[in-house]
């Protein structure tokens, strides 16, 4: 039988490699494509590369498209399901919401994340980006492509809807009731709830080191499922209150479906203090903290080192 191995080498089956991966960086749910990380002596916001490389690269610009369209796809659809909660009458919102978006997320993330890091939502790239995850130039470009796939959403629901119906219905979700809760209330929810979300992001799926002892491939499901406990913990709470919402490109969506901006500044300033609070404990004591004491032992002795996680999961060191 003939050797067909020298046929099948060739470039047609080629086997991508981490450049071929255009959600591969540091602050990627895909952590497969993170099979080399490296951790400078400096933290990122003394790095001059960090602000200025990447605002030419078409990967990211490729990225950034297909990021936009992700994001409408998933605001559009959790938007028609919490529509559809409200028009069914049902009692067990709770549950339906955390199950809904336990199993939405995971899936968008799984689909997402080799393409374009598969954040999906201002607050979670805002909050890399203050974490030294996810560089400049990669962050504002991503964020702006949520916030256009967001008015996108928005636009499509409310020619879905009608009208009247977005605007008996408040836009399907994103509101609260002042008689019940007041702004500062829902502010605060939206704060504790956005920083929950973010700690428990950061330390199952973002952070490039904690894949290590948790597995490659589980991050987008331990992300999915902690979206899942969190919105469910707090869906209900009040009367006509829907819950710490936790993405303001959504919110900014629901806006647009039901011309509603009262109190909107809510559903942007709590994720906000969220990703400064979360960026400030990751900064002074992260998920993983025993390198960091190395390298800066190292750093003291004239040494520079990097930290390579390899596949069989274990640190191998290199001098640079």
């Amino acid at each position: 039988m003939p050797d067909l191995s020298p046929a099948l080498s060739g470039s047609r089956l080629k086997t991508p490699s981490l450049k071929d991966v255009d959600g591969a960086f540091q602050g990627s749910f895909a952590g497969t494509a993170r099979d080399i990380a490296v951790h400078c002596p400096r933290p990122w916001y003394r790095r001059r590369d960090y602000y200025l490389e990447g605002w030419s690269d078409p990967v990211i610009r490729r990225a950034a498209v297909v990021e936009c369209v992700a994001t409408a796809c998933s605001i559009y659809i959790s938007s028609q399901f919490g529509m559809t909660l409200m028009n069914t009458g049902v009692t067990q919102i709770a549950a339906y919401v955390g199950i809904f978006n336990a199993v939405f997320l995971t899936l968008f993330i799984y689909s997402t994340a080799t393409a374009t890091g598969g954040h999906l939502n201002p607050m979670i790239t805002f909050t890399t980006v203050l974490c030294g995850l996810t560089p400049l130039p990669r962050g504002v470009v991503l964020i702006t492509a949520q916030i256009i796939g967001s008015i996108l959403a928005g636009g499509v629901l409310f020619g879905c809807w009608g009208r009247d119906r977005a605007l008996s219905h408040m836009g399907g979700g994103n509101f609260f009731d002042t008689t019940q809760v007041s702004p500062g209330q829902a502010l605060l929810t939206e704060t504790a709830s956005s920083f929950t979300i973010l700690y428990l992001a950061i330390g199952t799926g973002l952070d490039p080191r904690q894949q290590v002892l948790y597995g490659r491939q589980l991050g987008p499901l331990l992300v999915g499922l902690s979206l899942g406990l969190v919105s469910c913990a707090t869906t209900g709470v009040a009367p006509g209150y829907t819950g710490a919402g936790m993405n303001p490109g959504r919110a900014i969506a629901i806006a647009i479906a039901g011309w509603n901006w009262r109190n909107h500044w809510v559903w942007w300033a709590g994720p906000a203090l969220a990703s400064i609070l979360i960026a400030l404990m990751y900064s002074f004591a992260p998920p993983c903290f025993a390198d960091r004491v190395k390298h800066r032992t190292m750093g003291e002795t004239g040494l520079q080192e990097a930290v390579e996680v390899v596949e069989n999961g274990g640190p191998r060191k290199a001098s640079v």
